[in-house]
Protein backbone atom coordinates (compact mmCIF):
# COMPACT_ATOMS: atom_id res chain seq x y z
CA UNK A 1 0.00 0.00 0.00
CA UNK A 2 2.85 2.41 0.89
CA UNK A 3 4.60 1.78 -2.42
CA UNK A 4 1.34 2.28 -4.31
CA UNK A 5 0.65 5.62 -2.58
CA UNK A 6 4.24 6.75 -3.14
CA UNK A 7 4.07 5.89 -6.85
CA UNK A 8 0.69 7.61 -7.16
CA UNK A 9 2.08 10.74 -5.55
CA UNK A 10 5.09 10.78 -7.88
CA UNK A 11 2.87 10.49 -10.96
CA UNK A 12 0.57 13.22 -9.70
CA UNK A 13 3.41 15.56 -8.78
CA UNK A 14 5.06 15.02 -12.16
CA UNK A 15 2.03 16.60 -13.81
CA UNK A 16 2.17 19.80 -11.77
CA UNK A 17 2.90 23.05 -13.60
CA UNK A 18 3.11 26.65 -12.46
CA UNK A 19 1.09 29.38 -14.12
CA UNK A 20 1.75 33.23 -14.43
CA UNK A 21 2.14 34.79 -17.82
CA UNK A 22 5.68 36.19 -18.10
CA UNK A 23 6.36 39.60 -19.60
CA UNK A 24 9.04 40.42 -22.15
CA UNK A 25 12.63 39.72 -21.15
CA UNK A 26 14.57 42.93 -20.51
CA UNK A 27 18.10 41.59 -20.55
CA UNK A 28 19.47 38.27 -21.61
CA UNK A 29 22.83 38.70 -19.95
CA UNK A 30 26.05 36.78 -20.55
CA UNK A 31 25.44 36.83 -24.29
CA UNK A 32 22.64 34.24 -24.00
CA UNK A 33 19.98 34.70 -26.70
CA UNK A 34 16.58 35.57 -25.26
CA UNK A 35 14.96 32.86 -27.39
CA UNK A 36 17.17 30.20 -25.83
CA UNK A 37 16.16 31.32 -22.34
CA UNK A 38 12.44 31.53 -23.05
CA UNK A 39 12.31 28.12 -24.70
CA UNK A 40 13.56 26.30 -21.60
CA UNK A 41 10.96 23.94 -20.09
CA UNK A 42 9.20 25.21 -16.95
CA UNK A 43 6.66 22.46 -16.24
CA UNK A 44 7.10 19.21 -14.35
CA UNK A 45 9.33 20.89 -11.78
CA UNK A 46 9.15 21.27 -8.01
CA UNK A 47 11.43 21.84 -5.02
CA UNK A 48 13.42 19.89 -2.47
CA UNK A 49 13.41 22.23 0.53
CA UNK A 50 17.20 22.64 0.38
CA UNK A 51 17.59 26.43 0.40
CA UNK A 52 20.27 27.63 -2.00
CA UNK A 53 20.69 31.18 -0.72
CA UNK A 54 19.10 34.02 1.22
CA UNK A 55 17.95 36.75 -1.14
CA UNK A 56 17.03 40.36 -0.40
CA UNK A 57 13.63 41.92 -1.04
CA UNK A 58 14.22 45.07 -3.12
CA UNK A 59 10.61 46.20 -3.52
CA UNK A 60 7.02 45.16 -2.84
CA UNK A 61 4.41 47.29 -4.55
CA UNK A 62 1.00 47.29 -6.22
CA UNK A 63 0.88 47.73 -9.98
CA UNK A 64 -2.41 49.09 -11.37
CA UNK A 65 -1.36 48.70 -15.01
CA UNK A 66 -1.03 44.92 -15.39
CA UNK A 67 -2.21 43.44 -18.69
CA UNK A 68 -4.65 40.56 -18.29
CA UNK A 69 -5.35 37.70 -20.72
CA UNK A 70 -8.03 39.63 -22.63
CA UNK A 71 -5.99 42.81 -22.99
CA UNK A 72 -7.77 44.63 -20.16
CA UNK A 73 -5.90 46.24 -17.28
CA UNK A 74 -5.89 45.03 -13.69
CA UNK A 75 -4.02 45.59 -10.45
CA UNK A 76 -1.70 43.19 -8.69
CA UNK A 77 1.19 42.95 -6.27
CA UNK A 78 4.74 42.45 -7.47
CA UNK A 79 7.94 41.73 -5.56
CA UNK A 80 11.46 42.36 -6.80
CA UNK A 81 14.21 40.20 -5.27
CA UNK A 82 17.98 40.13 -5.54
CA UNK A 83 19.55 36.68 -5.65
CA UNK A 84 22.86 35.52 -7.05
CA UNK A 85 22.63 31.73 -7.12
CA UNK A 86 19.05 31.40 -8.34
CA UNK A 87 19.77 33.61 -11.35
CA UNK A 88 22.03 30.90 -12.73
CA UNK A 89 20.06 29.21 -15.50
CA UNK A 90 17.01 31.38 -14.86
CA UNK A 91 14.61 32.09 -17.72
CA UNK A 92 11.29 33.86 -18.13
CA UNK A 93 8.55 31.72 -16.65
CA UNK A 94 10.89 29.62 -14.50
CA UNK A 95 9.75 28.68 -11.01
CA UNK A 96 11.62 29.99 -7.98
CA UNK A 97 10.74 29.19 -4.38
CA UNK A 98 10.58 32.38 -2.30
CA UNK A 99 10.17 31.55 1.40
CA UNK A 100 8.58 28.29 0.34
CA UNK A 101 6.17 29.87 -2.15
CA UNK A 102 6.40 28.71 -5.75
CA UNK A 103 6.53 31.91 -7.82
CA UNK A 104 7.12 32.57 -11.50
CA UNK A 105 9.87 34.90 -12.72
CA UNK A 106 8.15 37.53 -14.86
CA UNK A 107 11.17 39.81 -15.40
CA UNK A 108 14.90 39.12 -15.21
CA UNK A 109 17.85 41.48 -14.85
CA UNK A 110 21.03 39.46 -15.14
CA UNK A 111 23.29 42.51 -14.76
CA UNK A 112 21.93 43.24 -11.30
CA UNK A 113 20.98 39.64 -10.44
CA UNK A 114 17.41 40.80 -9.85
CA UNK A 115 14.13 39.11 -10.73
CA UNK A 116 10.47 40.04 -10.39
CA UNK A 117 7.57 37.82 -9.36
CA UNK A 118 3.83 38.37 -9.07
CA UNK A 119 1.93 37.73 -5.83
CA UNK A 120 -1.64 36.57 -6.41
CA UNK A 121 -4.36 37.45 -3.84
CA UNK A 122 -4.41 33.81 -2.70
CA UNK A 123 -0.66 33.98 -2.10
CA UNK A 124 -1.03 37.12 0.00
CA UNK A 125 -3.84 35.53 2.03
CA UNK A 126 -2.01 32.30 2.88
CA UNK A 127 1.62 33.41 3.23
CA UNK A 128 3.71 36.03 5.00
CA UNK A 129 5.14 37.60 1.83
CA UNK A 130 2.75 40.55 1.96
CA UNK A 131 4.20 41.64 5.31
CA UNK A 132 7.69 42.29 3.97
CA UNK A 133 9.09 45.82 4.26
CA UNK A 134 11.84 46.30 1.64
CA UNK A 135 13.36 49.29 3.48
CA UNK A 136 14.46 46.96 6.27
CA UNK A 137 16.41 44.80 3.82
CA UNK A 138 14.49 41.69 4.79
CA UNK A 139 15.82 38.36 3.60
CA UNK A 140 13.95 35.49 1.96
CA UNK A 141 14.91 31.85 1.38
CA UNK A 142 15.45 31.08 -2.31
CA UNK A 143 15.61 27.80 -4.23
CA UNK A 144 15.48 27.01 -7.92
CA UNK A 145 13.08 24.35 -9.17
CA UNK A 146 14.49 20.83 -9.33
CA UNK A 147 13.41 18.50 -12.10
CA UNK A 148 11.63 15.31 -11.12
CA UNK A 149 14.11 12.45 -11.21
CA UNK A 150 17.00 14.58 -10.00
CA UNK A 151 18.73 14.21 -6.65
CA UNK A 152 16.57 15.24 -3.70
CA UNK A 153 18.32 15.82 -0.38
CA UNK A 154 15.14 17.13 1.26
CA UNK A 155 11.60 16.01 0.40
CA UNK A 156 8.90 16.73 -2.16
CA UNK A 157 8.06 20.42 -1.70
CA UNK A 158 5.50 21.86 -4.09
CA UNK A 159 5.80 25.48 -3.05
CA UNK A 160 2.07 25.49 -2.29
CA UNK A 161 1.95 26.93 1.23
CA UNK A 162 -0.97 25.64 3.32
CA UNK A 163 -0.97 28.46 5.88
CA UNK A 164 1.28 30.42 8.20
CA UNK A 165 2.33 29.29 11.63
CA UNK A 166 3.32 31.53 14.54
CA UNK A 167 6.49 31.14 16.59
CA UNK A 168 5.38 30.78 20.24
CA UNK A 169 8.70 29.70 21.74
CA UNK A 170 12.36 29.23 20.84
CA UNK A 171 15.29 27.89 22.82
CA UNK A 172 18.85 26.60 22.46
CA UNK A 173 19.90 23.01 23.13
CA UNK A 174 23.70 22.93 22.91
CA UNK A 175 24.38 23.68 19.23
CA UNK A 176 20.74 23.16 18.13
CA UNK A 177 18.09 25.88 17.90
CA UNK A 178 14.54 24.75 18.69
CA UNK A 179 11.27 26.39 17.64
CA UNK A 180 7.70 25.74 18.77
CA UNK A 181 5.12 26.69 16.15
CA UNK A 182 1.40 27.27 16.65
CA UNK A 183 -0.52 25.95 13.63
CA UNK A 184 -4.26 25.76 12.71
CA UNK A 185 -5.89 22.53 13.89
CA UNK A 186 -7.25 21.65 10.43
CA UNK A 187 -3.71 20.96 9.21
CA UNK A 188 -2.36 19.21 12.29
CA UNK A 189 -3.44 15.76 11.07
CA UNK A 190 -0.70 16.02 8.46
CA UNK A 191 1.98 16.86 11.02
CA UNK A 192 3.53 13.77 12.59
CA UNK A 193 6.62 13.23 14.78
CA UNK A 194 9.72 12.62 12.66
CA UNK A 195 7.76 13.53 9.54
CA UNK A 196 8.67 16.04 6.84
CA UNK A 197 7.54 19.66 6.92
CA UNK A 198 8.58 22.75 4.94
CA UNK A 199 9.18 25.90 7.00
CA UNK A 200 9.70 29.02 4.87
CA UNK A 201 10.70 26.61 2.10
CA UNK A 202 13.20 24.67 4.23
CA UNK A 203 12.83 20.89 4.45
CA UNK A 204 12.85 20.07 8.17
CA UNK A 205 11.96 17.22 10.51
CA UNK A 206 9.12 17.51 13.01
CA UNK A 207 10.16 16.75 16.60
CA UNK A 208 7.15 16.89 18.94
CA UNK A 209 3.46 17.33 18.16
CA UNK A 210 0.46 18.34 20.27
CA UNK A 211 -3.02 18.51 18.77
CA UNK A 212 -6.00 19.03 21.08
CA UNK A 213 -8.73 19.98 18.64
CA UNK A 214 -10.19 23.31 17.45
CA UNK A 215 -10.41 24.76 20.97
CA UNK A 216 -7.21 23.27 22.39
CA UNK A 217 -3.47 23.63 21.90
CA UNK A 218 -2.12 22.84 18.46
CA UNK A 219 1.59 23.10 17.96
CA UNK A 220 4.72 21.26 16.83
CA UNK A 221 8.44 21.72 17.27
CA UNK A 222 11.46 21.44 15.02
CA UNK A 223 15.16 22.08 15.46
CA UNK A 224 17.91 23.56 13.33
CA UNK A 225 21.39 22.08 13.28
CA UNK A 226 24.38 24.42 13.39
CA UNK A 227 24.98 24.34 9.61
CA UNK A 228 21.33 24.98 8.74
CA UNK A 229 21.15 27.96 11.13
CA UNK A 230 23.67 29.80 8.96
CA UNK A 231 21.93 29.13 5.64
CA UNK A 232 18.28 30.12 6.18
CA UNK A 233 16.28 33.06 7.54
CA UNK A 234 14.39 31.26 10.34
CA UNK A 235 17.00 31.89 13.10
CA UNK A 236 16.54 35.64 12.59
CA UNK A 237 12.86 35.39 13.54
CA UNK A 238 11.57 35.98 17.06
CA UNK A 239 8.56 34.89 19.09
CA UNK A 240 5.39 36.25 17.47
CA UNK A 241 6.79 36.18 13.93
CA UNK A 242 5.19 33.97 11.28
CA UNK A 243 6.58 31.27 9.01
CA UNK A 244 5.15 29.81 5.81
CA UNK A 245 4.25 26.15 6.27
CA UNK A 246 3.66 23.42 3.73
CA UNK A 247 2.80 19.99 5.11
CA UNK A 248 4.03 16.83 3.43
CA UNK A 249 1.96 16.36 0.26
CA UNK A 250 2.34 12.58 0.44
CA UNK A 251 0.22 12.68 3.60
CA UNK A 252 -2.56 14.39 1.65
CA UNK A 253 -2.45 11.83 -1.15
CA UNK A 254 -2.49 9.00 1.40
CA UNK A 255 -5.52 10.53 3.10
CA UNK A 256 -7.34 10.86 -0.21
CA UNK A 257 -6.55 7.27 -1.20
CA UNK A 258 -7.66 6.00 2.21
CA UNK A 259 -10.84 8.05 1.96
CA UNK A 260 -11.73 6.24 -1.26
CA UNK A 261 -10.94 2.86 0.32
CA UNK A 262 -12.93 3.24 3.56
CA UNK A 263 -16.44 3.28 1.98
CA UNK A 264 -15.65 0.01 0.20
CA UNK A 265 -14.53 -1.55 3.49
CA UNK A 266 -17.68 -0.32 5.23
CA UNK A 267 -19.84 -1.76 2.43
CA UNK A 268 -17.99 -5.08 2.73
CA UNK A 269 -18.51 -5.15 6.50
CA UNK A 270 -22.22 -4.48 6.01
CA UNK A 271 -22.41 -7.32 3.49
CA UNK A 272 -20.72 -9.67 5.96
CA UNK A 273 -23.26 -8.72 8.64
CA UNK A 274 -26.12 -9.44 6.22
CA UNK A 275 -24.63 -12.82 5.35
CA UNK A 276 -24.22 -13.63 9.05
CA UNK A 277 -27.87 -12.75 9.62
CA UNK A 278 -28.95 -15.02 6.77
CA UNK A 279 -26.86 -17.90 8.10
CA UNK A 280 -28.33 -17.44 11.56
CA UNK A 281 -31.84 -17.35 10.10
CA UNK A 282 -31.16 -20.62 8.26
CA UNK A 283 -30.01 -22.11 11.57
CA UNK A 284 -33.31 -21.21 13.19
CA UNK A 285 -32.65 -17.89 14.96
CA UNK A 286 -35.34 -15.21 14.69
CA UNK A 287 -33.13 -12.35 13.48
CA UNK A 288 -36.09 -9.96 13.12
CA UNK A 289 -36.57 -10.08 16.89
CA UNK A 290 -32.92 -9.72 17.64
CA UNK A 291 -32.48 -13.40 18.46
CA UNK A 292 -28.75 -14.00 18.17
CA UNK A 293 -28.41 -16.68 20.80
CA UNK A 294 -28.21 -20.40 20.65
CA UNK A 295 -27.38 -21.29 17.07
CA UNK A 296 -24.65 -18.93 15.85
CA UNK A 297 -21.83 -21.19 14.76
CA UNK A 298 -18.32 -20.00 15.59
CA UNK A 299 -14.94 -21.55 14.98
CA UNK A 300 -14.43 -24.38 17.48
CA UNK A 301 -18.15 -24.90 18.20
CA UNK A 302 -19.86 -28.27 17.86
CA UNK A 303 -21.30 -28.71 14.37
CA UNK A 304 -25.15 -28.53 14.55
CA UNK A 305 -27.15 -31.70 14.07
CA UNK A 306 -27.91 -32.39 10.45
CA UNK A 307 -24.68 -30.98 9.06
CA UNK A 308 -22.71 -33.75 7.30
CA UNK A 309 -19.16 -34.23 8.48
CA UNK A 310 -16.31 -33.89 5.97
CA UNK A 311 -15.68 -37.64 6.15
CA UNK A 312 -19.32 -38.33 5.24
CA UNK A 313 -19.07 -36.35 2.03
CA UNK A 314 -18.31 -38.52 -0.98
CA UNK A 315 -16.86 -37.55 -4.28
CA UNK A 316 -20.34 -37.90 -5.71
CA UNK A 317 -21.71 -35.41 -3.18
CA UNK A 318 -19.05 -32.86 -4.02
CA UNK A 319 -19.18 -33.42 -7.79
CA UNK A 320 -22.76 -34.35 -8.69
CA UNK A 321 -23.26 -35.48 -12.26
CA UNK A 322 -25.21 -33.01 -14.37
CA UNK A 323 -26.59 -33.85 -17.77
CA UNK A 324 -27.50 -31.53 -20.63
CA UNK A 325 -27.74 -27.86 -19.66
CA UNK A 326 -28.46 -28.33 -15.96
CA UNK A 327 -25.06 -26.94 -15.07
CA UNK A 328 -25.80 -23.72 -17.00
CA UNK A 329 -29.03 -23.11 -15.14
CA UNK A 330 -27.36 -23.91 -11.84
CA UNK A 331 -24.53 -21.48 -12.53
CA UNK A 332 -26.95 -18.75 -13.53
CA UNK A 333 -28.99 -19.37 -10.39
CA UNK A 334 -25.80 -18.88 -8.39
CA UNK A 335 -25.12 -15.53 -10.06
CA UNK A 336 -28.73 -14.36 -9.55
CA UNK A 337 -28.86 -15.26 -5.90
CA UNK A 338 -28.32 -12.33 -3.53
CA UNK A 339 -25.86 -13.78 -1.08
Amino acid sequence: MTSFLFATAILALAQLGHGFAPSTLRRGGSGTPASAIISSPSSRQMFTGIVEEMGEVISLETNDDMTLWDGSKGSGTEMVIKGDVVMGGAYLGCSISVNGVCLTATELDFDGNIFKVGLAPETLRLTNLGSYVPQSKQKVNLERASEIGGRNSGHFVQGHVDNVGTIIERWIDENSLFFKISFPYEYMRYVVPKGFIAIDGTSLTVCDVKSEGPEGENWFTFMLAEYTQQKIIVPSKKVGDTVNIEVDVLGKYSEQAWGAFVPKMEALEQKVKELEAKVMALEGADVSKGDTSGKEVKYGDVVPTGFPSPSALTTKDMNPKRDGTDWVRTKQTFYDTNY
